[in-house]
């Protein structure tokens, strides 16, 4: 009950600053940090809010053990300043394409004075090159490397981005501290676990909190790979039966 009270009175909120203030300067949101306006931004409204629950910031804040921590599709940093406000997470390693969001992010970021943190321009494929992403207007977090469903009230954008793979991406992660990450890629999610496993770093993994929707990945084929490398536990989060959150441990 308390989680849906404060969703609410955070709601009310955005909605005051959305058509009253319209203030430009950083609010503090439901999840305690700075966050910098993007009225017109679901994901914005959706982190300022507290859409997304407290089950994974929660997770980020009782870390207790020294390690690093890989934001893959970080959008707008929510979860990299929140791991980023932990003094157990060394590092933060932020992987996000879009340069229409990495202002937001890098603002974040700095508003919430996290000072040891690597923001990567690109995504996490299996090749380094360049791809096209699609992005629904007025929904960073609806960004995709596969082809969006659209209407013509909500018109896609398209741009090229940057591509890393393993062998690029171990030349930003150091293999020194065990390290978690979080994968948030709309659809991408199986093609960014099969690099990840051949990354160096990828042997001192504790853990992977990752994005599910059935209609893109296989979930079955995610778990089976895991597997292969040590991991024991898959979590399920969420109620949804196909679009889902899972926390993934060795």
């Amino acid at each position: 009950m308390q989680y849906y009270l404060r969703k609410k009175f955070f709601k009310g909120i955005f909605l005051f600053h959305k058509f009253f203030t319209k203030t430009t300067r950083p609010l503090q949101g439901f999840y305690g940090i700075f966050l910098t306006p993007a009225y017109q931004d679901k994901t914005f409204e959706y982190c300022f809010k507290g859409t997304y629950g407290t089950r994974f910031s929660q997770w980020l804040a009782d870390l207790k053990e020294e390690m690093v921590f890989v934001d893959i599709g970080a959008n707008q940093g929510l979860y990299s300043v929140l791991a980023g406000k932990n003094p157990a997470v060394k590092k933060v390693f932020s992987f996000e394409p879009n340069d229409a969001i990495l202002p937001l992010l890098k603002n974040n970021l700095k508003v919430n004075q996290i000072e040891n943190y690597k923001v990567i321009p690109a995504a996490i494929s299996e090749r380094t090159g360049e791809l096209t992403l699609q992005t629904l207007a007025g929904h960073s977090g609806r960004a995709t490397l596969r082809t969006l469903d659209h209407t013509p009230q909500q018109p896609l954008t398209t741009k090229t981005i940057q591509t890393l793979s393993c062998q690029d991406i171990d030349k930003h992660i150091s293999e020194e501290l065990p390290n978690g990450i979080k994968i948030d890629v709309e659809g991408h999610e199986e093609v960014v676990i099969q690099e990840l496993v051949k990354c160096a770093f990828f042997k001192q993994t504790q853990w992977i909190f990752c994005e599910i929707d059935e209609k893109w990945v296989s979930p079955k084929k995610i778990y089976d790979l895991l597997k292969k490398e040590g991991f024991t536990h898959f979590e399920k989060m969420g109620n949804h039966p196909t679009h889902y959150d899972v926390m993934i441990r060795r």
